[in-house]
């Protein structure tokens, strides 16, 4: 009776150490708060320059947690990032320029941000970034996205939304072969 008894105890106990080293597995790590730019924050596709040369909404990307921000001086320069074959498939964090408390687009707060997955983005506006190119606009707020959109045209979009084709020839236009011409459109 006594070996069955220390059986079940050893049996238990074995499954709770397993339960217990499952459960520290799989909790996700806490996500890095959002790096503070400086003059020194280089633009990742347009080296040698400060993203605070450009204006409009910011991106940055946090590999790991430890890890120095990339920065980009657009977020659609952001998002494009994140599509190549050369980023973090799972990077610890990527925020972008929340301007839903900014009273112009073009200067954002530069200590507001919001996770890239959690914004709404304006797109379809006209509004051209630092790269020429129109350029999504995030928010955080979705009321503030969508009363942007109604005062300055374009639409409300969620990153899940955005392809890869329309964010790489956004505001941008398709020529076919017969010569028509027509914007890229998601």
């Amino acid at each position: 009776m006594d070996m069955r008894r220390t059986g079940q105890r050893l049996v238990g106990l074995i499954m709770l150490l397993v339960l217990t080293a499952c459960s520290d597995a799989v909790a996700p790590m806490a996500r890095p708060a959002p790096a503070a730019i400086s003059q020194e924050a280089e633009s990742y596709f347009c080296s040698a320059m400060s993203v605070l040369e450009h204006d409009g909404p910011k991106g940055q990307v946090l590999a790991d947690a430890q890890a120095t921000p990339l920065w980009f001086a657009t977020v659609r320069q952001t998002v494009i990032y994140t599509m190549l074959p050369e980023a973090p498939a799972d990077p610890a964090a990527v925020y972008v320029s929340d301007l839903a408390a900014a009273p112009d687009w073009r200067q954002p707060d530069h200590t507001a941000w919001v996770d890239v997955r959690d914004a709404w983005f304006v797109v379809d506006t006209g509004l051209m970034g630092s790269d020429l190119a129109q350029d999504l606009l995030p928010f955080s707020d979705q009321s503030r996205a969508e009363a942007f959109a109604l005062a300055h045209g374009g639409r409300v979009l969620r990153l899940d939304d955005l392809t890869e084709d329309y964010v790489l020839y956004y505001g941008t236009v398709s020529v076919a072969a017969d010569g028509s011409v027509s914007p890229a459109t998601p």
